[in-house]
């Protein structure tokens, strides 16, 4: 009997992501990254430690891509993420086959749990489709009380690199385009 000799294939290295072009829409405004002095994270939808990934260490991950969006007012904002093949991610369709999710969706002061304020979607795993993404909010409601005119923050980080960082003004009711990328 011949012995044959057992092959293994080395693991698969995944490409990250490149960021080929950010450009906010609406009245978005571009927060300029102060990395000349990092500080501790505070878990507001910013790089604040400059390492790359968003708000590490607040209970919500980082991956291939991440977008994260925070807020000043008790009020519930929705992120939306609508992708290369005009699948859109949120609350209401928290994965896809690529390998996006939501693994965070604040409600404000609606219900009471960690980070209400926050929500993250990110990719694991396999990499993001080469595309278009557009980024949404919405302010769905507010919540005993507490609401009114909002301050959204919205991140995105592209194979762990900050890609940008904006605010977005946003009022009852009001659902807005924050901005439009393209990775490759």
């Amino acid at each position: 009997m011949r012995e044959t000799a057992e092959t293994i294939d080395p693991p698969r290295v995944i490409e990250p992501p490149v960021l080929v072009s950010i450009v906010p829409i609406a009245t978005a405004q571009e927060i300029p990254r102060a990395c000349s002095t990092p500080v501790e994270e505070s878990c507001n939808a910013i790089d604040d430690d400059c390492d790359g990934v968003i708000d590490n260490g607040c209970g919500y991950g980082a991956g291939l891509m991440q977008i994260t969006a925070s807020w000043d007012t008790g009020a519930d904002i929705d992120l939306y993420v609508t992708g290369p093949l005009g699948d859109t991610l949120s609350f209401q369709r928290p994965t896809t086959p690529s390998g996006a999710r939501v693994d965070h969706s604040g409600r404000g002061n609606c219900v009471d749990m960690p980070n209400p304020q926050i929500e993250n979607i990110r990719w694991v795993g396999a990499r993001p489709m080469d595309g278009i993404y557009q980024v949404e909010v919405h302010y769905w409601g507010e919540c005993i009380g507490s609401g009114g005119p909002t301050m959204v923050t919205i991140s995105v980080a592209v194979g762990r690199r900050i890609a940008g960082q904006y605010r977005q003004s946003l009022l009852p009711g009001e659902r807005i385009r924050v901005l439009r990328f393209v990775v490759q």
